[in-house]
């Protein structure tokens, strides 16, 4: 019976490296200044909620299967409506990204700001929640394309982005900026390999599951070559776009289209922490402070670069007439925040009567 001793110490000592391993990789995170991540036992099930689909022309859209139960509303489509103002009521079509949008029924306990916003227009408009997770002025400029016209009665339509505008967010910068600033590397990897590329939420592997860290740190080593891309470029000394440039096209792009449809077009700056000034100023003790430290600890390069981001953003908003800057607002002043980039209830009950006082406002110019 040498043998079954001899596989079953090569057993247990193939499983003790993979540990080892596996908290050498958790330390790696923590050197990048990464939090160590712990295994789940469990293979979570799919949240109908949040899973999403590959779409050629948004990159991914709500999969939801008819299965989301909304908080006072109820899905259409890849947008969510509230059971709060008159369907008769002229349309306000909200855009955005995962603070924005209805499906994420997990952050703030269903309670995004557009189901208080039409909770405080209720006699003005019937609100229209277009904001899926992740999307950025990119997608909303391509949702407003195919869509607006299609929504009757559609009065006025609103953006809150920003922090989906990081340089990196949809591809590497030193690429995307010049070979498909207005494509997400998703979809120019489908479009140059000619292969579908499906996004949906999927049940997580043993790896994944096991040894999460040593799964995140190969993904991020190992990240994967976009100098393919290269070859898809048609043009000879292309103009660079870069962040700033991409949602100023979006923004200008949108309000373009829906001014021809007789259409008023607004773009307000998300509030986020980690913005130099009060977003970086929580009120001690709270647990607004307490994510902002976790921040500091973990996340250093996120505030340089969406303090960088903002910093563009901001200069640039002001010289538009149609985009309000209101970033400083919904500030960590006590527990109003849920993670550094979405607030929970509370936050979001007051981003929106920012909102909605602004839009009261424009209406008596």
């Amino acid at each position: 019976m040498n043998w079954i001793r001899i596989i079953s110490i090569n057993i247990l000592g193939l499983i003790i490296l993979l540990i080892v391993i596996e908290i050498l990789a958790g330390f790696g995170r923590i050197l990048i200044s990464k939090p160590f991540i712990f295994p789940k036992i469990e293979t979570s099930t799919i949240n109908p909620c949040r899973e999403m689909k590959t779409d050629v022309l948004l990159s991914y859209v709500p999969n939801h299967r008819n299965q989301c139960i909304i908080k006072d509303g109820y899905v259409d489509g890849e947008y969510v409506h509230y059971n709060i103002s008159k369907a008769t009521n002229p349309k306000l079509l909200v855009l955005g990204g995962s603070t924005t949008t209805g499906f994420f029924q997990q952050v703030s306990s269903g309670n995004a700001y557009p189901k208080y916003l039409a909770d405080i227009l209720v006699n003005k408009y019937n609100v229209i929640n277009g904001g899926v997770g992740g999307y950025s002025a990119q997608q909303e400029m391509y949702k407003l394309i195919r869509d607006s016209s299609r929504i009757r009665n559609l009065h006025t339509i609103i953006s809150l982005n920003g922090i989906n505008e990081l340089p990196s967010y949809y591809g590497k910068n030193e690429i995307r900026s010049v070979f498909y600033p207005f494509l997400t590397k998703v979809q120019m990897e489908m479009n140059v390999n000619q292969v579908w590329i499906d996004q949906k939420f999927e049940k997580l592997s043993v790896i994944e599951r096991l040894f999460p860290n040593f799964n995140s740190l190969f993904l991020k080593l190992n990240y994967q070559k976009e100098a393919l891309l290269k070859k898809s470029s048609v043009l000879n000394n292309p103009i660079i776009h870069n962040a700033g440039d991409r949602w100023e096209i979006n923004v200008s792009r949108m309000h373009s289209m829906a001014l021809i449809q007789g259409i008023k077009y607004y773009v307000f700056l998300q509030p986020t922490m980690g913005l130099l000034g009060v977003q970086s100023s929580p009120k001690i003790g709270s647990y607004d402070e307490k994510i902002f430290k976790d921040m500091q600890k973990y996340q250093k390069a996120y505030i340089d670069e969406i303090r960088s981001l903002y910093k563009d953003l901001k200069i640039r908003c002001a010289n538009l007439d149609y985009c309000f800057d209101i970033s400083d607002d919904v500030q960590p002043t006590g527990d109003v925040y849920s993670d550094p980039r979405h607030h929970n209830s509370l936050g979001n009950s007051m981003l929106a009567k920012v909102i909605a006082d602004h839009l009261i406002y424009l209406e008596t110019q």
